[in-house]
């Protein structure tokens, strides 16, 4: 899905700039483009090595079969690399967050706010900042992937000590809370993967990962804009 056909305004939630915030909104517009083929199979991610901390999974979704019965129910295909890293721990452990952000996978998908669709949580902040989400059109025709701060969607939390309305603690989520942040499921995990791996590369003295050199400028420079920030 192109960022100007989709119902939600376009922006990256990405790694924040400034110290004194963990995530930022910068301008969708001012992104490179992805230095792999989007292929729908992921091979670029299975050719990454596997750090030894940070990766955001480690083992296939369990919500997923749930998930599939679900979207099978509706009639609701959802795209193949998204199932694919759903399910594969290994895939999963090839993409670090250096904000502590985690698989977290939607056991149903809920109908999004605004919009002729549907939303499938599959990534969290640790902290609750901001969560993930694929957008997949009502038809079954296209897809994207959103961000908000608002948590939709049944949860995978089980713990006592996390209060009733911890999924929704300030009413019915609106689409303002939604942006586009990928075209397409592959597409933004290939920045979100870079945009890690270029933060620990800078920050923790880890090498630069194997892609082509102008991408990289090309991150940098988009890195050095100024833009709003959470958390």
């Amino acid at each position: 899905m192109l960022a100007q056909d989709s119902p939600f305004r376009p922006f990256w939630w990405g790694v924040s700039r400034t110290p004194m915030s963990t995530y930022g909104r910068y301008e969708f517009d001012d992104l490179p483009p992805v230095p792999f083929a989007m292929s729908g199979d992921l091979d670029w991610l299975a050719s990454q090595p596997a750090p030894d901390a940070w990766g955001i999974g480690s083992a296939p979704a369990k919500e997923l079969p749930a998930l599939l019965s679900a979207c099978a129910a509706l009639g609701l295909p959802l795209p193949p690399a998204f199932v694919k890293f759903a399910g594969d721990g290994e895939l999963q452990r090839r993409i670090r967050s250096c904000t502590a952000c985690f698989v977290d996978v939607s056991a149903a998908p809920v109908a999004a706010p605004g919009a002729d669709g549907y939303l499938i949580r599959f990534l969290a902040d640790q902290q609750g900042c901001l969560y993930w989400y694929l957008y997949v059109a009502a038809d079954g025709s296209d897809h994207a992937v959103v961000c908000s701060p608002s948590h939709f969607g049944p949860s995978a939390y089980d713990d006592p000590d996390v209060p009733e309305d911890w999924d929704d603690p300030d009413g019915e989520p609106g689409p303002d809370e939604v942006v586009f942040c990928g075209e397409s499921f592959e597409a933004f995990l290939c920045r979100y993967w870079l945009e890690n791996e270029l933060w620990f590369a800078d920050n923790e003295s880890f090498p630069l990962p194997a892609v082509d050199a102008a991408y990289i400028e090309g991150f940098r420079a988009f890195s050095a804009t100024e833009g709003s920030v959470t958390g």
